[in-house]
């Protein structure tokens, strides 16, 4: 699976830390933003892709934005999408309730070992590859068949194809969540009914 990491901060210098070259080394796809406004933005146009951000939580004086309002905007947009905290700030000192209600993924200090910052990288790689919507990818990906053909018809007869339903999954839209839900529920009845094996 193809990720590409999305680095949020304003200090330029974040782009000779170990970590970006490990993240390069072993992931590829690393983007840098020292403007949190644009970092923002290419999140928001490539809901399509698979993203991992680091998030920086406090950008300089004269920006209005800073890790708490960019991390709502962007759960706002897809909740598919792990958000790191990495941050100088010491966790102790600061209110992270907002950026647990958000859904960040987790905390990392810059402070942290180059094996605790990776460590943690891989469960967020982990955690995007065993989710619906890229489930869903690897089984059209595997499967033969027209991915175009109209498998899923809503109420007001609107028709998705595999390829549409992934694209609604991905961008979070009502019939996207709704899709996923009755899957979910289908597999779990399957399941305890015996007629599915994992």
């Amino acid at each position: 699976m193809e990720v590409t990491f999305v680095i949020i901060d304003d200090s330029k210098d974040i782009e000779d830390h170990a970590l970006l070259f490990s993240l390069e080394d072993k992931y590829k796809n690393v983007i840098f933003f020292d403007k949190p406004t644009e970092g923002l933005r290419f999140v928001q146009e490539n809901l399509d892709i698979n993203l991992i951000v680091l998030l920086d939580i406090e950008f300089s004086k004269n920006d209005k934005q800073n890790g708490h309002i960019l991390l709502e905007k962007i759960y706002k947009s897809s909740a598919l999408i792990p958000v790191i905290l990495w941050s100088g700030i010491n966790q102790a000192e600061e209110e992270f309730s907002d950026f647990i209600n958000n859904h960040a993924y987790g905390f990392l200090s810059k402070d942290s070992t180059l094996e605790e910052a990776m460590n943690m990288v891989d469960k967020a790689y982990l955690y995007l590859k065993n989710s619906l919507d890229n489930t869903i990818e690897d089984w059209i990906i595997k499967n033969d068949g027209d991915k175009d053909k109209p498998i899923y018809f809503t109420s007001e007869g609107e028709a998705y194809s595999l390829n549409d339903i992934l694209s609604e999954i991905r961008n979070q839209t009502e019939i996207g969540q709704d899709f996923a839900q009755r899957l979910n529920s289908l597999t779990i009845d399957l399941l305890l009914r015996g007629k599915e094996k994992l």
